[in-house]
């Protein structure tokens, strides 16, 4: 009669929990011998070189269905046609990680410049945007936010207002966008499609950051911005971008955080 071991003498002998050898009974990948006078599941030489093999796919990350394919081959050129299978989908894991890895590094590039913009004005240069959503009012329109919130390239952009000097030289809300960076649009899900997007062009600004309660009327205060342009001798176009990037919760209410650009001519 052939060796054979119960779960527990398996998991002991390979150091692989119960848990697991259940988990792969279950999906088929091994099959016990039943033994009728006892109710005991056995195990024999064949489960365990096929659950050593199961355990090493898993280390490698691949999934139950993957492993039972390649179990399921009967022929090498079989299992290397699943092992390419294979390579392709690891690349396209990779290929995901690495665009949510730029995002990522996007955000956090956006969150330093938050933490050094506050009080202080410097030039920089404002990619190219490329605008998912417009509205020609600031006052977001929470009907229409379904379709940007389920779009693939959500996470690319910012919201971002649109504002226009007055005549008091107070910069007033006039419209609502989302907009996707230069620098995302590259590495976006619709970076083959940034043509059929209406875009705005890039250019050279003051840029500086400012906070407002969620709660409270949208308020502007650029003056700072201004007296620092006139003092430095820079002339600032009469409209200007807020992008919203983060929110942050002190207390018992809700700051959002804006980078301000005022184009400079």
């Amino acid at each position: 009669m052939a060796n054979r071991y119960t779960i527990h003498e398996i998991a002991k002998l390979l150091g692989i929990s119960t848990d697991a050898i259940r988990l792969y009974e279950k999906e088929g990948l091994v099959t016990p011998v039943h033994d009728p006078q006892n109710g005991y599941r056995y195990y024999e030489t064949l489960d365990i070189q096929r659950i050593m093999g199961i355990y090493l796919y898993r280390q490698l990350g691949v999934s139950l269905a993957e492993i039972k394919e390649l179990l399921s081959a009967t022929s090498l050129p079989e299992v290397a046609d699943s092992f390419s299978t294979l390579i392709m989908n690891t690349e396209s894991e990779i290929e995901c990680l690495q665009k949510k890895l730029e995002k990522i590094r996007f955000m956090k590039q956006h969150l330093e410049n938050l933490n050094q913009g506050f009080h202080t004005y410097r030039i920089l240069e404002l990619p190219d945007l490329y605008l998912l959503y417009h509205q020609d009012f600031s006052k977001p329109l929470y009907s229409n936010m379904k379709d940007i919130l389920n779009s693939p390239i959500f996470s690319f952009g910012n919201f971002c207002y649109s504002l226009k000097m007055d005549e008091t030289e107070h910069f007033q809300s006039q419209a609502l966008q989302f907009a996707i960076r230069e620098p995302m649009m590259k590495v976006c899900p619709w970076s083959d499609k940034r043509n059929s997007l209406p875009k705005v062009s890039g250019c050279r600004c003051l840029y500086t950051v400012t906070s407002t309660p969620i709660y409270s009327e949208l308020c502007w205060d650029l003056v700072g911005l201004l007296a620092y342009a006139k003092e430095n001798n820079l002339h600032c176009a009469d409209y200007a971008y807020a992008f919203y990037i983060f929110s942050i919760i002190p207390e018992d209410t809700v700051m959002d955080f804006y980078e301000i650009y005022v184009p400079l001519l």
